[in-house]
């Protein structure tokens, strides 16, 4: 049967559904001729790029993953097209809620702290969590905007663009750059967009310029972003003219090189950005000759967990870099064979190998504790029953006996030395030599204390934040109470390293944490009855190398070591 098309899209006279039309436009690219010109351009194609983002489209989609009901390649693009068009469209929906979420907040001490709950919920950065509540509250503002992105002709990152570059724009002028970015954004990249704006919001209004400039100047910053292969990229927002004068030096000091040097130009500029840094860092001081300041009593520098074996060349597994993550064995001897070193061991409970004893335990783990009741007694030896099929014993160290404090808790740590106490040693060493803790005997940490916590967690404790620990803060988890012994609470088990924003939010109760002295594992929750969690970081990735290259060496073969590959053929 001839289907009668209309209009530029060829869809059918009839208002059908979609998977009516799909259905009608196949047939009609079954009655034409494969070798004809117009072949390529099919009408499945055609009201696939005309079909409004919806569920229905979404159906069709699925339906065609099981396998497309035409090998034609236009087809197959304006499939990808309009999955592109169903991710703006639920980035539409999703702006809906956020908006939403913030209202119900708004005035409340909550509201400041969402930002931070979205990012521990979707598993992203606080800046990915802050980018998508402003560009929401930003679409408040731009209706226009806001109705392409539901319909899918804009992505969310131009309609950004666009709330971004008209917010300091009086509501005529806004509305006009909005209404023209909408036009243009459809059938341009980003890159061009942004011009475009620009160009848009100087000629509409030219005064206002300077208070753009003002505003983009306060935001400037320097960023890491990690790349692969132990490799990251160092980006820099300055103004245009502090841009042109550090990549006229970089510039200046890649073009002077020696005659047959291998590098290309790009490879020299990157040396000697590294130069620089490399220089100062070694040094201590400014090019002006000011010393580099200090935090948490530690001047700058590049911090790296090894095992002594990886150093010795006797093993291969990753090192740790602080602030950026795993770098390979080879990596680390030769920063090391190229640095001045400087070695710090810890041995609080968090650092302890797995299976040494603590006071009040055998080498096996047994408890050993004072004469006790026999209701107690078999408490204690119910515990130890279970303890024993608990399979996380075999990773962790071993559990502390009945009584013993852990450090969580400031009056156990109190009542339990106050019963040794007497006429020994001052209340820290105690808590040292008998419990196995680092402690000391005022708010602030001592230094060895300072450094233990930093060296154990890495970067700031929040789910998902990596903020490295040298540039966080040291937190009471359990808050300090100054009517408490202070050798109570300024223990390794009641502290952890956390950002300033994250502090803060903990600070202001929107958010509670336990920590588990035990496992190293910190328990966050909302205010919404979220509940997250945070592992700490690895600091031996010995077992992991392990346990990897036994795996890989089984997918690779499928057989035992011992074994012989199959005869083949």
């Amino acid at each position: 049967m001839a289907t009668e098309w209309a209009g530029r899209g060829g869809a059918p006279t009839g208002a059908l559904p979609l998977g009516a039309r799909f259905a009608e436009a196949l047939r009609a690219d079954r009655s034409t001729p494969s070798g004809s010109f117009d072949a390529w351009a099919s009408h499945t194609a055609t009201v696939v790029a005309e079909a409004e983002p919806d569920v229905d489209l979404l159906a069709l989609l699925e339906q065609e993953c099981d396998g497309p009901a035409t090998p034609d390649e236009a087809l197959l693009v304006e499939m990808i097209a309009a999955g592109d068009r169903l991710v703006n469209h639920v980035a539409a929906l999703q702006a809906e809620f956020v908006v939403e979420l913030m209202e119900r907040r708004r005035g409340s001490a909550g509201a400041a702290r969402t930002v931070d709950e979205l990012a521990a919920r979707l598993a992203t950065t606080g800046y990915g969590s802050e980018a998508l509540v402003g560009r929401a509250e930003g679409l408040v503002e731009a209706p226009e905007v806001w109705d392409a992105l539901r319909r899918g002709v804009l992505t969310p990152r131009k309609a950004e663009l666009i709330t971004e570059a008209t917010c300091d724009l009086a509501l005529r002028e806004a509305r006009a750059v909005q209404q023209h970015g909408v036009a243009y954004g459809e059938h341009h990249t980003a890159p061009q967009f942004r011009r475009e704006l620009e160009a848009a919001v100087l000629a509409v209004d030219p005064a206002g310029a300077e208070r753009v400039r003002e505003k983009e100047w306060s935001r400037r910053r320097v960023v890491r972003e990690p790349a692969p292969h132990q490799m990251e990229w160092v980006s820099a927002l300055l103004s245009a003219e502090s841009a042109a004068m550090a990549y006229s030096v970089v510039d200046g000091l890649a073009a002077d090189c020696a005659a047959g040097d291998p590098r290309t130009l790009d490879q020299r500029r990157a040396d000697a950005f590294a130069e620089l840094f490399r220089e100062i860092l070694t040094s201590g001081h400014t090019p002006g000759g000011d010393a580099l300041p200090t935090r948490h009593g530690r001047r700058p520098a590049i911090r790296i967990t090894v095992t002594e074996s990886v150093l010795a060349g006797d093993d291969e597994s990753p090192a740790v870099l602080h602030g950026y993550g795993p770098i390979s064995a080879a990596a680390v001897r030769r920063l090391a064979a190229d640095a001045t070193l400087e070695h710090r061991g810890f041995t609080g409970s968090a650092l302890r190998a797995v299976g040494e004893p603590v006071h009040g335990e055998t080498a096996d783990g047994e408890a050993v504790h004072d004469e006790a009741a026999p209701d107690e007694a078999a408490h204690e030896e119910a515990r130890r029953v279970r303890a024993r099929w608990d399979p996380m014993n075999a990773v962790l160290p071993p559990a502390l006996p009945r009584g013993v404090p852990d450090g969580t808790n400031a009056q156990h740590v109190v009542a339990w030395v106050h019963r040794r106490e007497r006429d020994g040693p001052d209340p820290c060493t105690i808590v040292a030599t008998e419990l196995g803790l680092l402690a000391c005997d005022s708010y602030a940490p001592s230094q060895h204390l300072r450094d233990a916590v930093l060296e154990r967690d890495q970067t700031c404790r929040f789910p998902g934040c990596l903020v490295p620990a040298w540039r966080g803060q040291i937190d009471h988890i359990v808050p300090f109470v100054p009517a408490i012994e202070a050798w109570a609470q300024t223990v390794e088990t009641n502290l952890q390293v956390l950002c300033r924003r994250h502090h803060q939010g903990k600070t202001e109760r929107a958010f509670r944490v336990e920590r588990d002295p035990r496992s190293g594992i910190t328990t966050w929750w909302t205010p919404t009855g979220h509940v997250y969690t945070r592992a700490p970081e690895r600091s031996d990735l010995t077992v992991l190398s392990a346990q990897l290259r036994e795996a890989a060496a089984a997918v690779l073969t499928g057989f035992e070591d011992d074994e012989a590959w199959p005869e083949t053929g």
